[in-house]
């Protein structure tokens, strides 16, 4: 038991192991020794209240020393007694008395440890977060919430969140009260000091979420990065901001990439999302940026986006090599291949050379999974082997109009997605026959030399695609890229009082993303001027184009100029239709029976009648019966 300091407080019997600590030989105490006794706990609980104390400065000063000495040598039970008779001898030191309290609590003695600690707050003395920190899990203890909130706040403020024990025994507490936004801001302390590790990065990505706080989520992704140099980390940070539509911060971040890891071509890909439709140019400049003058290595990856990006922005020449070469080097990624082959196959076809379309087309089909029987069907179509598309296409049609999901498969929700999934491909294939049909029927009215069996023909399979237009409608009254289609299909069947409400009722639904609007208004606006039946339909139509140009200023069509040449002809302005004609360059423009048709009028409306001649000429190579052509040549024979 403790010595007697000279005050007439009652004898604390604190010790774990009792040791003589004078000269004498040392003796093993008994087992049952080794831990606070209840008496041990209402001694020390009779001095926490005593009011009369009695200090002795250096008998606490010299068992403190003695209880570090027998720590050191890893005298564990003796250190014990040195340090209840260093607190016997100073009571009211604060260092002391937590230090005498937290092994009252390592011993399950809770009472007399949370009444000593309560005491030892008030005294005078150096506050540490370790003190703090006992009171609060003395108060986890007793069930007491926020009594240990407070505490644990305290020893946070006090450690300034360096203490990692802490933070992670705070953070268990707050799991258990579910104080998850305060759980949030432990989190957030913690994982650097932990290095980000996974589970609990990912429980503060939960937590986040929950918290509908996606820009914190982005930050901490962006966090962790820095942190750890882990690129997969950079990557969702990067999508992160995409679905926030912070473009610039992207498109930064992306600047600064010049590997080729999944990742890297994760955050390109990303970046080039951000580009919408009348921005390919500058996508199309963002990447040549990277290739070319930062240096990025040219995976096949990217070199199948530059190769794509190419393609649409009309360098058809270096596209063609730079998907040659994703094909040829993306073998083992056949989607990025499959994708290449379908790009060299548009190249082709805009090129004339059909049998070689055909084989990219075959080639794509070969390389998804599953197949790629569609496009294959459309290749077949543009080659004029109309044959091999329409058995293809029926072939394809035979399944799906015996297609039934198999029973007891999924659940009643699943089974519904999978029928919305089966109705949006038979309606593609829909579209795809209706497509071919089309085609065909154009071929025939652009040849010069069909007959009026043949035209009546290209009658028929315009009316079979609208019947496909028209079930797709059924099924989905919102697809207005339908509704543009079939706006076309009914112009060039001479219903064209339909085919306008049409337009108007796209018009109506201006700026979704759906449909490709300076196309729409081109198309329209064209019509409207060809069929000339109005003075104000005329410039209606020739503000459509103008619309068209100035949404397409990026690239400008030649389609589109043509359009604004005719309808400044139409308008009776037939310098700046010339002006405008002169601005189309197409190599295919030789090919074009339009532009003949369109130029020489305008020449001959300027009375160039040599120029006219020739155009006019040009035009019946294209198509014999021509009408005017025929007309202006037979009056000015020479």
């Amino acid at each position: 038991m403790f010595r007697s300091l000279g005050c007439s407080i009652a004898v604390l019997s604190l010790a774990l192991c009792l040791c003589a600590c004078s000269s004498a030989p040392h003796k093993q105490e008994p087992a049952n020794n080794t831990q606070f006794t209840a008496t041990d706990s209402a001694a020390i609980k009779a001095v926490v209240e005593s009011k009369k104390v009695t200090r002795d400065i250096d008998v606490a000063h010299e068992s403190f020393i003695r209880a570090q000495e027998m720590e050191l040598r890893g005298e564990k039970q003796l250190a014990e007694v040195f340090w209840q008779r260093a607190y016997e001898a100073d009571p009211r030191n604060r260092y002391l008395a937590f230090n005498v309290a937290e092994r009252l609590f390592v011993h399950g003695n809770d009472s007399a440890a949370l009444a000593l600690a309560n005491e030892a707050a008030k005294f005078k003395g150096k506050v540490t977060s370790k003190q703090y920190e006992l009171l609060a899990k003395l108060y986890v203890r007793k069930s007491v919430a926020d009594s240990a909130r407070k505490y644990f706040k305290l020893a946070l403020d006090s450690a300034h969140g360096q203490d990692m024990t802490l933070l992670y025994d705070y953070s268990l507490f707050l799991e258990a009260v579910q104080d998850t936004k305060e759980l949030v801001r432990v989190y957030d302390i913690l994982l650097p000091q932990v290095n980000y590790i996974q589970s609990l990065f990912a429980r503060q990505v939960n937590l986040l979420l929950e918290q509908n706080k996606d820009s914190a989520v982005v930050e901490l992704f962006g966090k962790a990065h820095y942190a750890t140099g882990d690129k997969s980390l950079l990557a969702k940070m990067v999508q992160g901001l995409s679905m926030q539509k912070r473009v610039a911060e992207v498109r930064a971040i992306a600047d600064t990439i010049t590997g080729t890891t999944e990742d890297d071509e994760a955050i390109i890909n990303v970046a080039l999302l951000t580009y919408g439709e009348q921005e390919q140019q500058a996508a199309l400049k963002f990447l040549k940026k990277k290739v070319y003058d930062d240096g990025m290595s040219v995976s096949p990856v990217i070199m199948y986006y530059l190769g794509s990006y190419e393609y649409s922005s009309g360098e058809k020449d270096s596209a063609w090599v730079h998907l040659e070469k994703v094909y040829t080097k993306l073998g083992k990624n056949p989607a990025y291949a499959a994708q290449a082959c379908r790009a060299l196959s548009g190249i082709a076809f805009s090129n004339d050379k059909k049998k070689e379309a055909v084989r990219y087309a075959v080639l794509t089909d070969s390389l998804q999974p599953g197949g790629d029987k569609e496009f294959l069907a459309m290749a077949y179509g543009y080659a004029e082997n109309y044959q091999k598309a329409y058995v293809l296409l029926d072939s394809m049609l035979g399944v799906w109009s015996h297609w039934r999901p198999m029973d007891g498969i999924a659940d009643s929700t699943t089974l519904e997605l999978i029928k919305l999934k089966a109705d949006r491909a038979h309606r593609r294939l829909q579209n795809t026959y209706a497509r071919v049909l089309v085609t065909e029927a154009r071929g025939i009215e652009d040849d010069g030399k069909a007959d009026t069996l043949k035209l009546s023909y290209a009658v028929e399979l315009r009316t079979k695609a609208e019947l496909f237009w028209e079930s797709m409608l059924m099924a989905d009254s919102t697809d207005m890229f339908v509704r543009f289609t079939m706006a076309m299909n009914l112009e060039r069947l001479g219903r064209y009082d339909d085919s306008f409400r049409m337009f108007e009722k796209l018009l109506a639904r201006y700026g979704q993303l759906q449909l490709d609007w300076p196309e729409v208004m081109n198309y329209y606006g064209y019509s409207l001027i060809d069929l000339n039946r109005t003075p104000e339909e005329v410039e209606k139509g020739y503000k459509l184009v103008l619309k068209a140009l100035e949404l397409d200023k990026d690239v400008v069509s030649d389609a589109f100029l043509d359009s604004k040449a005719w309808g400044l002809y139409r308008k009776g302005q037939y310098e700046e239709a010339l002006a405008t004609m002169l601005l189309i360059k197409s190599k295919n423009v030789t090919k074009d029976y339009v532009y003949w048709e369109h130029l020489g009028a305008i020449q001959a409306a300027l009375g160039k009648k040599a120029e006219a001649t020739k155009s006019y000429k040009n035009l019946l190579k294209l198509r014999p019966r021509h009408k005017a052509a025929r007309e202006f040549l037979g009056k000015n024979k020479k």
